[in-house]
């Protein structure tokens, strides 16, 4: 999940962002996606629960009651990781501590993740290569980079370049290579677009499916894309991810 540059300044350009983009032109990248609202913690909150859940700003509080994916995988004895560059530990309640900010950790605010502790440090590229090709790999896997990584506070550029870094060698990874998995990068929001929702952002997915699709005219939103993952691991679909007009992108999964 990247954060807050939004289509036009990205996929949209593709001056500042070559690795991003060849990743959309080589895959598929859906050019009709949008944020839910602003800023940041509500789009969060939507691609993991299907809802806002009330939230307006990013200083709202943890201990959401509701059911969210983490807790719908943990309930179905799925291994999986959310993984969160710079954070100081697992779990870590704090608002911020360097350059992790919580307000871009949505499972640390629902009490259905608080044991057992699946959001943690992230291990840089070897570690999470390690993780994907080992016996038992998680099989779902959520990153947010740091402030600096994700486009936040640093820039496009800087996106990119990390981006490079820590997704090519998973798409060289035997996990990605034996052909059913799949890659979604996208963004939380649109910080210069006000409507609709939280404004256009990007979406790609890279599987062995969607390989060669290029842009296609998709139209959805986190919650639809939240569906689409719910929908392939047989899990409910929560709140607003039951509705086909936020958008589906299932058959596009390896």
């Amino acid at each position: 999940m990247l954060e807050n540059r939004g289509y036009a300044a990205t996929l949209g350009s593709c001056s500042a962002d070559p690795y991003f983009c060849s990743l959309a032109s080589r895959y598929l990248s859906a050019t009709g996606w949008y944020g839910v609202g602003h800023p940041s913690l509500p789009n969060y909150l939507a691609a993991s629960s299907g809802s806002t859940q009330g939230c307006t700003s990013d200083g709202c509080a943890t201990g959401i009651r509701a059911r969210d994916l983490g807790g719908e995988l943990t309930a179905a004895r799925i291994p999986w990781e959310g993984y969160m560059e710079s954070m100081p530990s697992p779990c870590y309640s704090g608002a911020t501590a360097g350059a992790y900010a919580r307000k871009h950790n949505p499972f640390v605010y629902y009490t259905d993740n608080a044991s057992p502790c699946h959001d943690v440090p992230y291990p840089g590229s070897t570690g999470l290569v390690a993780a994907l090709d080992s016996p038992a790999p998680p099989d779902f896997v959520w990153i947010t980079p740091n402030l600096l990584d994700d486009m936040h506070s640093g820039s496009v550029q800087a996106g990119d370049a990390w981006l490079r870094a820590n997704l090519a060698p998973v798409l060289a990874s035997s996990w990605f290579l034996r052909g059913n998995a799949t890659v979604i990068v996208t963004m939380d929001e649109n910080n210069v677009v006000g409507t609709p929702g939280g404004g256009q952002i990007p979406l790609v997915v890279i599987s062995s499916t969607a390989r060669g699709r290029g842009a296609i005219a998709l139209r959805g939103n986190h919650y639809g894309t939240l569906r689409s993952i719910e929908e392939v691991f047989g899990l409910s679909l929560l709140a607003s991810a039951q509705s086909l007009s936020d958008g589906n992108l299932v058959g596009y999964f390896g």
